[in-house]
């Protein structure tokens, strides 16, 4: 698999926790895989996506400045 496939594939999946930490952010709406009461916020689960969100980007970043470096 070629870098920038890669970086794609790592914007992708950083975009996706990024939408996913929001989502559980909003109160009052059905939160799967939670054991407190699904319609609360659950702060540590959008911490853990937004955590994955940045480590996902920098992935990104990185396999994207190899790419360049291999002209």
């Amino acid at each position: 698999m070629k870098s920038s496939n890669i970086s794609a594939l790592l914007l992708i999946v950083a975009v996706v926790c990024l939408v996913l930490a929001v989502y559980y952010l909003i109160p009052g709406i059905y939160h799967p895989f939670t054991s407190s009461p699904p319609n609360e916020s659950h702060k540590t689960h959008a911490l853990a996506f937004a955590v994955i969100a940045v480590v996902a980007f920098l992935g990104a970043r990185f396999a994207r400045s190899s790419s360049s470096n291999r002209l």
